[in-house]
């Protein structure tokens, strides 16, 4: 069969420009062409990035930093087109001009990979004049700053900032938006009240950058901007932020209309328990609140004080966060503590009061430094807490079986899944009495021997109710049987409820104790190898503020399943609290085993969560520190502090990945 000409001359036309490809694939590459624009080499791919392409570039110097990254210094310059990263060898530091903000530079240079996105690298800088910075910068916001688009780009956000926190060379804002806060990041100026800037809502222009991890994902953002000329206040706090109205706790997370950005606010109670350093908790009439704080005892308990603080949520229950506080002055006067019983407690009425209850006392425990003691009254059970700081090392002081009255703070914790359609609400499931001082626990009654007149009085009725089962045999074994079966299976519910997290029904931290303890005396008995995980999630938080708590419940469900899945039979994986879990590893031959664990559970927290509700999938990373016995301690304490000082490493240098824990390393850090 014979084809048109036209076909012919277009055969023809792709034989040749196969043999043109297929020439050009085996000769010589060009020669790589010169950048002249920001947007040129921010904009190569990863892999295009790696050629080293020369770059010349004339541009805009908008933040430059020697010290913020130990590695090497930062610049980050923009031109008409846009911004790029560059990074100064440590090196070349000393030779390099200064640069401020505005300063108009000649870069040469090539292009790398960054941590994220093209970067150039071995810059060869020069100052060639005194511009500005950029007029226009993109509006943005913390989610948009989270896709990875505005990467050094120069942008411009609006939110409160919530605190400050100062190093040796910089001042780091905490900015809060509508869709949650980011760092920024500004060189510290010597004399400038930065505490004054709290409260205050502001404009901020900067160039955006990347939080990532190892694999160089982006797993966050923050702003990076030259001075504080960058940053426009909007709306000043106020001039005396403790002259503002006095709020009743009550009124904390109430709806309020028209309610734009959480702003700081000020209440006042009398002070009811200091931890120093970790909780404060006050009484406003019959009102009570506690907060997490790192401040050290400032008050004496009985002092009226103010406390400014952002409205937050704390395990669904309100608190204040961020808080600053002063005497309100006047004499010490100590609230009076509510005398109330077990099953008051736990109607949840009284979260946050100082009350007065008592309880037999059937278990105590101080592996994590505090003192926990169990106690019962009646069918119910509660824990209570005294600081480790009121207690002697290793010294518990009220035997099991004491009949004790404490007086101490209510903290209940509840069970999220009790929230239902139609009717939000929640329920206790468990109650901490949260203790002052030793002083706070009175003992009423030690535990006894048998008495001779008990035992007369046991044995007769031993007799008497043999002469009564003689006649009702049968009715009464069965009624046993009935009445041993209901007794075990509620002993077994109220011990299950007191060993295991209510959210994920993983062990809790009393359970870890005692398996902790174990496997401890196994591992030093038959010289053995240990370890310990922890496992924290990245970001928690973004997860409840973007798909809510109910989502972020499952969430925490479903890791909780993944994190089993990823251990041994052997090992315990348990809940010590919001998004952080313990995982602990008894008989590991070598330090390997661990880590190869933490990789496994890395790895199954990085799929994505699929939690049905036509929601998209969630993806959230984790944070794993990670330690043996004997090599990172030969205590409880020493080897939980460790694997603490290993998961915030992690975090330290990206999130989403493990961590040994290193002494020298840890120390340093």
């Amino acid at each position: 069969m014979r084809l048109p000409r036209r076909y012919g001359a277009f055969f023809a036309l792709v034989l040749i420009s196969a043999a043109v490809v297929a020439q050009g694939s085996h000769g010589p590459q060009a020669p790589l062409r010169t950048l002249v624009t920001a947007q040129e080499a921010h904009s190569l791919t990863i892999e295009e990035a790696k050629r080293a392409y020369p770059v010349h570039l004339r541009a805009v110097a908008t933040y430059y930093d020697p010290n913020i990254d130990p590695r090497h210094g930062a610049l980050f310059v923009c031109d008409p087109t846009g911004c790029i990263f560059i990074r100064i060898p440590n090196a070349a530091l000393d030779t390099t001009p200064d640069l401020p903000a505005g300063a108009l530079v000649d870069i040469v240079g090539v292009t790398a990979v960054g941590d994220y996105a093209p970067i150039l690298i071995n810059p060869t800088i020069r100052v060639i004049g005194q511009s500005h910075l950029p007029e226009q910068a993109q509006k943005t916001t913390l989610t948009h700053m989270l896709s990875g688009t505005l990467d050094g780009q120069w942008v411009e956000i609006d939110g409160v900032v919530r605190s400050v926190r100062l190093t040796a060379w910089n001042a780091i804002l905490e900015i809060a938006g509508n869709d949650g806060s980011i760092s920024a990041v500004t060189l510290r100026q010597t004399g400038t009240d930065y505490e004054a800037m709290i409260d205050s809502r502001v404009r901020l222009r900067g160039n955006a950058a990347p939080v990532f991890n190892r694999k160089f994902q982006m797993v966050g953002a923050r702003l990076f901007f030259p001075t504080l000329r960058e940053l426009t206040v909007l709306e000043a706090p106020p001039s005396d932020p403790y002259a503002m109205e006095v709020l009743p706790i009550s009124s904390l997370l109430l709806y309020r209309p028209g309610l734009d950005l959480v702003r700081r606010v000020h209440v006042q109670g009398r002070v009811t328990l200091q931890w120093p350093g970790r909780l404060l908790c006050i009484q406003q009439q019959s009102e009570g609140l506690c907060m997490t704080t790192s401040l050290p005892a400032q008050v004496g308990t009985g002092n009226l004080v103010d406390i400014l603080g952002f409205p937050a949520i704390s395990e669904f229950k309100a608190t204040l966060e961020d808080i600053a506080l002063r005497p309100a002055g006047g004499s010490a006067l100590q609230p009076i503590a509510k005398p109330i019983t077990a099953s008051q407690i736990f109607q949840g009425d009284h979260d946050g009061e100082l009350v007065v209850i008592e309880g037999e006392l059937i278990d105590q425990d101080r592996a994590t430094g505090d003192l926990t003691l169990m106690l019962r009254s009646g069918d119910s059970r509660f824990l209570a807490i005294l600081p480790k700081e009121s207690m002697a090392p290793g010294q518990l002081i009220w035997k099991d079986g004491s009949l004790l009255r404490l007086t101490g703070i209510c903290s209940v914790q509840i069970d999220p899944d009790a929230a239902t359609l139609g009717v939000a609400s929640v329920r206790p499931v468990m109650v901490r009495i949260l203790l002052r001082s030793r002083g706070d626990v009175e003992l009423l009654r030690s535990p006894s021997w048998w008495t001779t007149r008990n035992v007369a009085g046991i044995l007769l009725a031993v007799v008497a109710m043999a002469f009564a089962a003689f006649a009702w045999i049968v009715v009464l074994r069965r009624r046993v049987r009935q009445q041993t079966q209901a007794l075990r299976e509620s002993e077994e519910r109220l011990r299950h409820l007191s060993e295991h997290d209510a959210l994920t029904n993983l062990p809790n931290r009393i359970l870890l104790n005692d398996r902790f303890s174990v496997a401890l005396q196994r591992a030093e008995r038959f010289h053995e190898g240990m370890g310990l995980l922890m496992v924290d999630v990245d970001r928690f938080k973004d997860v409840n503020d973007t798909y809510g708590h109910h989502a972020g419940d499952k969430v925490l469900c479903e890791l909780a399943k993944r994190i089993r899945h990823s251990v041994r039979l052997t090992d315990t994986v348990a809940r010590l609290g919001g998004d952080e879990f313990i995982i602990l590893l008894p008989d590991l031959h070598t330090r390997d085993e661990a880590q190869t664990i933490a990789a496994k559970v890395v790895a199954s927290v990085a799929a994505p969560f699929n939690i049905g509700n036509e929601q998209s999938p969630i993806h959230v990373t984790v944070s794993v520190g990670v330690c043996t016995y004997p090599e990172a301690g030969l205590t409880i304490e020493n080897l939980l502090r460790h694997v603490d000082d290993a998961m915030y490493n992690v975090k330290a240098h990206g999130r989403n990945g493990f961590q040994v824990y290193q002494p020298a390393e840890m120390q340093s850090r």
